[in-house]
């Protein structure tokens, strides 16, 4: 047992270098799981800063099961050397990029789980993106986000996609589907999102309709889309927003609880911002289609109406509907003589 003298003796405090390698050995000593989680948080070229810490924090970065991609991750340290007129970050030396970029991909000790990129070069050097994503799907990717911030410029989805079964989120904008007519993927997928994304209806309906697991779905300012085929038996929530109206067709949705619709008539949204000269010079899309007239047209006539109130009856069990109609939409559906259903549950929003 002590002494009373030993007992009354004062603890002596750690000094400042002390209380850091404290500091230093209890951050060390947490899981990898947690070690990953605050890597995650930092930037692409300060997490790999940390691989020359210690031989404890050295293999963490090339075993992240998370990669964010932006601009920055791999431009100069300048913050106004990389910058666009309008303030947003640009890939300053797309060779140098690139090189880092797959310097990063090669160290890769364990496979991505979520991959999350965020570029401007995606369709100019489509080919070693092309290939990025292959790999990432054969090796089971999870998430999957892809923003091309070059919005004249459409990236196309590259087919190793369609035939990925381990994905559950796709997150996609300013990129052109073509899917496959044979699907042999997207089984696992239970959140796909799409914004500003070039597609044909027959494509949309056919990854719909692959997508089983889906229980959220949210497609905002997609170009060539005129009718809108949902086959979900796991969807629970829907969101869709227009420059223009379409037709929307819900045939399977059981579980269907939420539902979000915004239309509007700004068919000068995606004439001025979204469509590229390629795509009109090469035929894909023409200058009829940004015309006021065609987008009245896509709503206009009985049919039309028909569609929207068979729409709306559709969700007489949907606890949460929120209707959000431009006044040129609410004119146009005033003149067809269509009115809303006097009855909505006790969640729904009209705007």
């Amino acid at each position: 047992m002590a002494s009373e003298s030993e007992q009354n003796r004062p603890v002596k405090k750690p000094n400042h270098g002390e209380e850091e390698q404290l500091e230093e050995d209890f951050i060390s000593c947490l899981p990898d799981t947690i070690l990953h989680i605050i890597l995650s948080k930092l930037e692409m070229r300060d997490a790999a800063v940390t691989t020359v810490v210690s031989k404890r924090w050295a293999p963490l970065f090339n075993t992240l099961p998370s990669l964010k991609i932006d601009a920055d991750s791999f431009n100069p340290r300048d913050p106004n050397s990389h910058l666009e007129e309008h303030g947003e970050p640009y890939v300053k030396n797309p060779d140098k990029w690139i090189d880092a970029f797959y310097s990063v991909l090669d160290a890769r000790k364990a496979s991505v789980k979520k991959f999350d990129i965020d570029v401007e070069i995606l369709d100019w050097y489509h080919e070693y993106f092309d290939e990025v994503i292959r790999e990432l799907c054969d090796n089971g990717v999870e998430e999957l986000l892809i923003y091309n911030t070059e919005i004249r410029e459409l990236y196309r989805i590259p087919s190793p996609v369609f035939s990925c079964n381990t994905v559950v989120k796709l997150d996609f904008s300013h990129c052109r589907l073509v899917v496959p007519s044979k699907l042999t993927g997207l089984r696992s997928v239970k959140s796909l999102k799409l914004y500003c994304v070039t597609v044909a209806d027959i494509d949309l309906r056919r990854m719909i309709s692959r997508c089983k697991a889906m229980e959220k779905l949210v497609i905002t300012e997609c170009n060539k889309v005129e009718n809108i085929v949902i086959r979900g038996p796991s969807l629970v929530e829907l969101e869709i927003s227009s420059y223009r109206p379409f037709a929307i067709s819900l045939k399977n949705v059981p579980r269907l609880t939420f539902v979000k619709v915004s239309f509007s008539y700004d068919y000068e949204f995606w004439r001025d911002c979204y469509a590229s000269f390629e795509e009109r010079n090469a035929g894909h899309l023409s200058d009829e289609c940004f015309s006021p007239s065609d987008s009245e047209k896509s709503f206009e006539g009985a049919n039309e109406a028909t569609k929207l109130m068979a729409f709306l009856n559709r969700l007489r069990s949907v606890k949460d509907l929120r209707l959000d109609f431009s006044d040129e939409c609410c004119l146009m559906l005033s003149k067809e003589g269509i009115v809303l259903p006097p009855k909505l549950s006790p969640m729904c929003y009209l705007v």
